[in-house]
């Protein structure tokens, strides 16, 4: 689907401009990767053809993409409060930005890493190599909404010593449920050496998330790719009142602030700026909006599909996901039918969705494994619109009603 077919979300226009429903892809997988918009795409090409030079070179060319770069902090700090001046350091991702805050502040250092059992494998791998090098490694169960028992964590707390990092998602990759930032932030706020970091790749411009000892995390995590910026490139950003001891990943220059050695990819970080501003300006309405496409979807199936239930239903989610439970359905099949009709979904996060195990998510919230494998996410962007919902709900409908009489 070429740029020029995309069109803005608002109002009920297609995302693939002139071309029928029947002749283009429904895309309800955006919560792996949120198609680019116009105005992102225009800012990437005109990063790599306005003669831009490397950040770090003194000249006009360098010159042209410091701006570049600063204006794309400005506009990534003004989606979050309470952001140090300078306090965001561009990376490849989220996944990167994720072992830069866990290896950076406990691989040289002795203390207790303290996480929930439902986070990103971009957090538990890490966190299990941590724990292989003899760090002290604290797993937080969740409840059956997908909600993390507050009551555990104050324990955790209280019973670790000395420098304790604290990693709880702001929104969960596969089902969008919320954690309260607050909460988990006032907690942490009981004790003094402690850091609170929160992985935001989900939540990032559609939550207002504040930062701060006490209100929120003090370091957050960030993707470009999940609110319409290219692939590869994501951020993290620290509180204005937190002193980040941080030991970089990457070692050679001092980019980044020397947080992060290497040249910056400044096409890519040019259009994470134009995704932060266009969110900024669209994002009460673009999220309204969202709620209501997915309680579209959501009931539709549910009238239409015996059995069919969403996860994590009574807990906040974000506007844009949903993790659907099709009961004796195998799910890796009707993700592939559902691809074979023009509907893209996944069964979970892109990252661990290729597995053969059942999510950890969906277990440690009491399903089945079975009920587990028999279930789908769908992830809504800002461009999908009111017709692809329509006919996404027939579709599904149509494909779980012919997978169920052959199963």
């Amino acid at each position: 689907m070429g740029f020029q077919k995309l069109v803005a979300a608002e109002g009920t226009q297609s995302s693939a401009g002139s071309l029928s429903l029947s002749e283009r892809r429904i895309e309800l997988d955006a919560s792996a990767n949120a198609p680019v918009t116009p105005a992102v795409a225009d800012a990437v090409l005109a990063a790599m053809t306005s003669g831009c030079g490397n950040p770090s070179s003194g000249h006009q060319a360098g010159e042209r993409s410091r701006i570049i770069l600063e204006g794309a902090r400005d506009a990534m700090a003004a989606l979050l409060d309470g952001v140090q001046e300078d306090g965001v350091t561009f990376t490849s991702g989220c996944t990167e930005a994720n072992n830069l805050v866990l290896e950076g502040l406990l691989r040289e250092r002795r203390g207790t890493l303290v996480t929930t059992a439902v986070e990103h494998p971009s957090i538990l791998r890490p966190a299990a190599r941590l724990a292989a090098k003899g760090i002290s490694v604290r797993y937080l169960p969740v409840d059956d909404a997908g909600k993390v028992d507050l009551a555990a964590l104050e324990t955790e707390l209280a019973d670790a010593n000395g420098f304790v990092l604290l990693s709880v998602q702001a929104a969960n990759s596969e089902t969008g449920v919320l954690q309260d930032l607050g909460e988990v932030a006032g907690l942490a706020n009981k004790r003094g050496d402690i850091l609170f970091h929160a992985d935001c790749a989900q939540a990032f411009a559609k939550l207002r998330i504040a930062l701060g000892r006490g209100i929120g995390p003090d370091v957050v995590t960030l993707s470009g790719h999940k609110i319409n910026a290219p692939m590869g490139i994501g951020a993290m950003a620290v509180a204005s009142d937190c002193e980040l001891a941080l030991q970089p990943l990457l070692l050679g220059g001092d980019q980044e602030s020397g947080r992060r050695a290497g040249t910056e990819a400044v096409p890519l970080i040019a259009g994470l700026g134009a995704a932060s501003r266009e969110w900024a300006a669209t994002r009460s309405a673009v999220c309204e909006r969202m709620t209501e496409l997915r309680t579209m979807l959501e009931d539709g199936i549910m009238r239409q599909v015996r059995g069919a239930g969403v996860n994590g239903a009574a807990a906040s989610r974000l506007p844009n996901i949903s993790s659907m439970t099709f009961p004796g359905l195998d799910g890796m099949a009707l993700v592939a039918q559902l691809d074979g009709h023009g509907i893209s979904v996944s069964q979970g996060s892109a990252c661990s969705s290729r597995r053969v195990e059942p999510s950890h998510v969906l277990t440690e919230m009491g399903l089945s494994e079975t009920d587990a494998f028999s279930t789908i996410r769908l992830s809504l962007s800002r461009l999908t619109t009111f017709d692809e919902i329509g006919q996404a709900v027939d579709i599904i409908a149509s494909v779980g009603r012919r997978l169920r009489s052959l199963s």
